[in-house]
């Protein structure tokens, strides 16, 4: 579906010429992409103000879009299951940040951001089949992702002190970033 309304979005771009013909597949490959993210925003969007958690969501996608993108780790097949696999850990986070109190949730972050930590420095970047990448691109990713993964340990130290649920939900997010870096590792080792 997203597909067919890039096409077509395109296609009217292109005959009043606004975009040329001969770059047509990039252009197809952006607006799906954008519409994909779109998509992507309203349903965290839906989810939280229907879960009444606008802070978990809006900490969760700033810490674990970003993180994702250098990481890499598991990518859906289709535009749908990543949707639906974007929604459901979304969810995850509201739910978990409602529940983890206590002890754990002082436990937790310290717990998480050594095991993302150890992850992260250990197998990421993580290819897939849609996103190779090269030595270079290797380099910086691992780079970045652990200059990111960093950054994120300091401002979730800082958030300990001034506002313990963000440093929560911080946790929970490099959590969920390391489930998804080891299914990719363990899809990539299948493939091997």
């Amino acid at each position: 579906m997203l597909q067919r309304i890039s096409e077509d979005i395109v296609s009217w771009q292109i005959k009043k010429n606004l975009l040329k013909d001969d770059q047509r597949a990039l252009y197809l490959y952006a607006y799906e992409v954008l519409i994909n993210q779109i998509i992507n925003i309203v349903v965290a969007v839906f989810i939280a103000v229907i879960m009444r958690a606008p802070m978990p969501v809006f900490v969760f996608l700033a810490s674990y879009i970003p993180l994702r993108s250098y990481c890499g780790g598991y990518h859906a097949r289709t535009n749908g299951v990543c949707t639906v696999v974007s929604a459901i850990l979304i969810l995850i986070v509201c739910l978990l940040e409602k529940y983890i109190v206590g002890t754990v949730a002082l436990i937790l972050p310290i717990a998480g951001f050594l095991i993302s930590g150890i992850l992260i420095f250990k197998f990421a970047p993580v290819p897939d089949r849609n996103k190779l990448l090269d030595e270079e691109e290797t380099s910086r990713y691992r780079s970045k992702s652990r200059q990111f993964w960093l950054m994120e340990v300091i401002v979730g130290a800082i958030f300990w002190f001034v506002n313990m649920r963000v440093c929560v939900v911080l946790a929970i997010s490099h959590m969920l970033l390391s489930v998804m870096l080891v299914y990719g590792v363990l899809k990539i080792s299948k493939v091997k």
